[in-house]
């Protein structure tokens, strides 16, 4: 990994991709197999990683910690079989392993399986209390009779915790949770406003950069020239994009239920040959290193890795999803790349969404997410941005509003099965829900298929919000809530 590392630091993206497929074919011990995990998932070759799993050399990894490792690479590149026979392994060496139990349950919680999920998670910390990332997966399964209990123990174990550490901000994000669900509203606030204070110590957010990226995105002009025709056969991509938490996961489900969609997760994909064929590292799911080689890119190979991707993920079928809701900021790449795409946007009242964002960890997927004021200028952009592409492309992008979809499952199900040139299929959204894996902040909710009480939840905390819903005046313009 180290020689990986070097040619990313050094701008040789594709040579250091070339090299990880290469020890893909090649590995042969414990720290060979880790270091080739590790590069496939960040170089998002799921399907290389795939077939370096099937090859069988990885049954190498003798130790539980290597294991869990291997099995959370693979996990997190949407190779959850894999991941789970390497778990059954790990645990049959050591059944106290508490990371192979934890890793259990966060995978277990995707599918769609509480108890399992909970029984995974209550064994992991059985085994370490002090766990602060597993009080993470229990709290976001906890309820007004299983809080109070939960709370309780955290706050004799936050002690443990570095101040300004992640775990420290884990505990503090369960204990809001928690607290929130006990309706100790005042409490909940302080808690999450600690986590938010130690969140941004590890995970800072560049707004003046973030803001020059909206800014050039506005700005992009993709060169005048044909990357393939509309049609080539084969599984088509429908790209789900919004905020985070914003109900994307609820369309992605509502097609899972489809017979002709095949559902893909949230990837990095898009992004990743947008890197290789700009020859740049970098995060999220694109930065102004990949915009100032724009002129350079050859939009052709991006085009044909977007393509085999979906066609082996997609199965046979006509359709796969990509659910990162971020790709709102690379419609514009999307458009050119890909023409035969389907771009659905999920809506949701502005403060709804911020206040969701705040009290979600996403691991440095949106650092904006600490900071209220950070957040809401993020949020103003993304809603001038979204206006773009569609004054940009009209026609080419569905709008989905949360609410409409609450009211009207069924006749919001219609129109986005329309718009993705799909046979209607009643009661798709009953079915999705009962299947495939959600990997998401709404795994636990998304299966309950549509909920009516998601809106306002922010109420208690209005007092203490007033930076962010000051801040979102521009996206409500004269509706702001008081």
């Amino acid at each position: 990994m180290s020689a990986m590392r070097s040619l990313l630091q050094q701008g040789q993206y594709r040579t250091a991709r070339k090299l990880a497929l290469e020890m893909a074919a090649s590995a042969v011990s414990e720290q060979e197999w880790l270091e080739v995990s590790a590069a496939l998932r960040h170089f998002e070759e799921p399907e290389a990683l795939s077939q370096a799993f099937d090859g069988g050399g990885w049954r190498v990894l003798g130790s539980p910690d290597a294991l869990a490792i291997f099995a959370q690479n693979l996990g997190f590149s949407g190779l959850y079989e894999a991941a789970s026979e390497c778990l059954d392994k790990s645990l049959a060496i050591d059944p106290a392993h508490s990371d192979s139990h934890y890793l259990r349950g966060l995978f277990r919680m995707f599918a769609g399986d509480s108890a399992g999920s909970l029984a995974s998670i209550r064994r992991a910390l059985q085994i370490r209390p002090y766990m602060a990332n597993a009080h993470w997966l229990l709290a976001m399964q906890d309820d007004a009779t299983s809080a109070p209990a939960h709370v309780a123990e955290m706050e004799g174990l936050r002690h443990m915790a570095m101040p300004g550490s992640t775990a420290q901000a884990y505990f503090d994000y369960s204990l809001h949770l928690g607290l929130h669900a006990m309706g100790r509203h005042e409490d909940a606030w302080h808690a999450l406003a600690r986590g938010h204070a130690a969140m941004r110590r590890w995970s800072p957010y560049d707004a003046v950069d973030q803001r020059a990226l909206f800014g050039d995105l506005h700005e992009l002009q993709l060169p005048d020239r044909s990357v393939g025709e509309s049609g080539d056969g084969g599984t088509g991509l429908i790209f789900i994009v919004g905020m985070f938490r914003s109900g994307t996961t609820l369309i992605e489900r509502l097609l899972s239920g489809h017979p002709d969609v095949v559902d893909g997760g949230e990837t990095y994909q898009l992004s990743a040959a947008l890197r290789e064929a700009s020859d740049v590292d970098g995060a999220g799911a694109v930065d102004r290193k990949i915009l100032a080689r724009v002129q350079d890119i050859d939009f052709v190979r991006v085009r044909e890795r977007m393509l085999s991707y979906a066609n082996w993920r997609g199965r046979g079928r006509k359709w796969l999803t990509e659910k990162l809701p971020s790709n709102f900021l690379n419609i514009g790449f999307i458009l050119h790349v890909l023409p035969e795409a389907r771009i659905l946007h999920m809506r949701r009242d502005p403060v709804d969404t911020c206040f969701s964002n705040l009290r979600t960890i996403f691991q440095g997927g949106a650092p904006y997410a600490c900071d209220q004021a950070g957040l809401a200028g993020y949020y103003v952009g993304y809603r001038n941005l979204m206006r773009h592409w569609h004054a940009v492309a009209p026609g080419r992008i569905l709008d989905i509003d949360y609410d409409a979809f609450v009211a009207d499952p069924e006749g919001q199900a219609k129109r986005v099965m329309a718009h993705c040139g799909l046979e209607y299929v009643p009661n798709a959204l009953e079915s999705g829900s009962r299947k495939g894996m959600a990997a998401t902040a709404s795994a636990t909710h998304v299966r309950r298929g549509v909920l009516t009480d998601r809106s306002k939840v922010w109420t208690p905390y209005a007092t203490h919000l007033r930076p962010l819903i000051d801040g979102l005046r521009p996206a409500y313009g004269e509706a702001i809530p008081g």
